[in-house]
């Protein structure tokens, strides 16, 4: 009976003991799993940093790029991509939600003026929608209140103490600007200044669509085959002097136009191997610069457009390779009349008793006559050049005789025009 009762009591303790022991490895077990929550849960703070070091890193990389420093940025870009391989995309996504954001915080204010309806009807009548830009700043400089009178305004502090000799530019009378754009225009017609000027404020942009201005530069251009604006002549109308110039064919004078043949040549055969036939590439190129006033240069060489350009680039000086003469425009056609350039020094003719009696110079001379086609190309107007006559007009003993060239695409290529600012750097008169 003993031995019953004390098994059963130590079948309880250790039921019980049993008990305890799961409970206690149950709690273990729950404060484990809080652990690993915790520690799962700390990663994303590491994630965090890292975002925003590969941020700076990136930024960085983009402030040096934009410098001109390109290896410097490609190490600062890989370390970027080593932390957050996609640091790209999210910095682009970020920056739009910036971008966002902000135009919504801007756009507030209208907002509310148009809840509001702050505007009052009175005022939504005054105002008259302008398409063009010369009548809408015109309309701006009217402005008393703003402008005074003036095309320009004055942006330097009135608090700053200046000398009585220092004078703004808004202070100059409009005839002063006016002589003052005809001499930045110059005689070689630089309309491209001009324009940059135009771009700088309203009164400049007022001075800049002078009528008097692009008249003179297209009389310059045409002369006595100007016309009219109507240009009933010719079937075209053109809104104001600007617009002819700028739609009506016309060379270009801002550079030189240029061709480059290209043929093969037979070599002589060789001493030794008589079977040998070279083959010899001959490569020339061609120039042609217009000038405002009617005179054209026109040259044959070897030499690339980087140093060709620079031998047309004395007008004064003669050079036994540069033709020279002049040009006149006919609708899309451009008629060039060259001669080679004579040294000033006159022939002389002997004559009885060993007198010497100056030479007639005109009996016994050679003329190119030209005629070139003025086409467009995709990315400027005018700025191609085609052959469509090339003859040599000769004159020996007051005998005059001409012949014409086949004119193939191989030996006569169009010429393109290629823009050199160092043509356009001196002005030497003003535009008249």
């Amino acid at each position: 009976m003993d031995d019953t009762e004390s098994s059963a009591d130590y079948k309880n303790n250790a039921l019980d003991e049993f008990r305890v022991n799961w409970q206690r490895e149950l709690q273990v077990q729950n404060e484990s799993v809080q652990q690993d929550d915790d520690v799962e849960q700390t990663p994303g703070l590491h994630d965090i940093e890292a975002q925003a070091k590969a941020e700076s890193f990136y930024r960085t990389a983009v402030d040096l790029e934009q410098r001109g420093k390109v290896y410097d940025a490609l190490a600062f870009y890989r370390k970027a991509t080593q932390i957050v391989p996609d640091i790209e995309f999210k910095f682009y996504e970020q920056q739009k939600l910036n971008y966002d954001a902000n135009k919504k915080y801007h756009n507030l204010p209208n907002d509310f003026n148009k809840q509001l309806d702050l505007s009052t009807s009175e005022a939504k009548e005054d105002i008259q929608l302008i398409d063009g830009l010369y009548e809408k700043f015109q309309r701006d400089l009217c402005c008393e209140e703003i402008y005074a009178g003036k095309m320009l305004i004055n942006s330097r502090d009135n608090s700053v103490i200046a000398t009585g000799h220092n004078m703004h530019i808004s202070e100059l009378p409009p005839e002063i600007m006016m002589n003052i754009l005809r001499w930045v225009v110059s005689s070689q017609l630089d309309m491209v200044s001009l324009e940059q000027f135009s771009a700088v404020c309203k009164g400049c942009y007022i001075y800049g669509r002078d009528e008097e201005l692009w008249r003179l530069a297209c009389v310059k251009v045409w002369g006595h085959n100007l016309g009219a604006l109507d240009g009933m002549e010719e079937g075209l109308s053109y809104n104001s002097w600007r617009d002819m110039f700028i739609r009506r064919e016309r060379v270009l004078f801002s550079g030189c136009y240029i061709s480059k043949t290209t043929y093969l040549r037979m070599g002589e055969n060789s001493f030794q191997d008589q079977f040998y036939r070279p083959l010899q590439l001959v490569e020339y190129y061609r120039y042609i610069r217009f000038l405002p006033d009617g005179k054209v240069l026109m040259m044959t060489s070897a030499d690339e457009p980087a140093q060709g350009v620079n031998k047309l680039k004395q007008l004064y000086t003669s050079r036994p390779d540069v033709l020279r003469g002049r040009y006149r425009l006919f609708g899309n056609i451009v008629t060039l009349i060259l001669q080679k350039s004579q040294s000033q020094r006159p022939t002389l003719q002997r004559q009885r008793r060993g007198s010497l009696m100056p030479g007639d110079e005109e009996a016994n001379n050679s003329q190119y006559v030209i005629e070139l086609r003025i086409m467009n190309t995709p990315k400027r107007q005018f700025a191609q050049l085609a052959w469509t006559k090339y003859t040599l007009v000769q004159r020996r003993n007051k005998i005059e005789t001409s012949s014409e060239f086949d004119l193939t695409v191989a030996k006569y290529p169009p010429l393109w025009f290629s823009p050199v600012k160092s043509y356009h750097l001196d002005a030497d008169a003003p535009l008249t």
